[in-house]
């Protein structure tokens, strides 16, 4: 008897999948404030697979739905998506903000650049003297 033939078994798999990607949203926030740009990169990856094996899930456990499980359901991921757009939004900001912030550094660079000398040694010039 195939899995999805078990009502139980199909909800179960649909619930699991909510639960993956409300754990992967509180993952998500607490990357985002302790600014672990690896753990971020690694959670969205995360989210998209288990988005995936959620809408499969969904699926296989159509014929065992009814209006009510679908409710549930729908109000939980309503929640995770709310969560994440938050996040996205955030992270949209960040890069902006950082691309501002590299822009008026180069500028600033460009500008010191052109009014110091040419001949001028550079910072780490005694790092590499012997003596």
């Amino acid at each position: 008897m195939p899995e999805s033939a078990d009502p139980a078994a199909a909800r179960s798999a649909v619930e699991c999948e909510v639960i993956e990607l409300e754990r992967l949203c509180g993952e998500l926030e607490r990357a985002l404030v302790a600014g672990d740009w690896n753990t971020v990169g690694n959670s969205l990856r995360a989210s998209r697979r288990a988005t995936h094996a959620f809408l499969n899930a969904m699926e296989a456990a159509e014929p065992f739905r009814d209006e009510a499980f679908d409710r549930a359901v729908n109000t939980r991921m309503r929640r995770v998506f709310d969560i994440r757009e938050d996040q996205l939004e955030r992270l949209q900001a960040f890069n902006v903000d950082i691309g501002d912030r590299l822009k008026t550094l180069s500028r600033w660079k460009a500008y010191a650049g052109s009014i110091g000398s040419k001949r001028a040694p550079s910072r780490t010039a005694g790092f590499d003297k012997t003596r």
